[in-house]
């Protein structure tokens, strides 16, 4: 399937997201004391970045 090169800037916007959102989250988690905000930043930040790798998966 060929993809249009909007559809490209796109899903390099959604890849370029991802991974901000899991350096943000990461750094959120290594900030927090408390520790059930610490595992949820954890938590979405590894989601994050199970997202980015998927995607980048299936573009590959």
């Amino acid at each position: 399937m060929q993809l249009s090169n909007k559809e490209l800037l796109y899903l390099d916007d959604i890849l370029s997201l991802q991974q901000n959102m899991t350096k943000t989250l990461n750094d959120y988690a290594a900030r927090c004391q408390d520790p059930q905000l610490k595992a949820l930043c954890q938590n979405l930040a590894d989601r994050c970045q199970n997202n980015f790798n998927s995607l980048l998966k299936h573009l590959s």
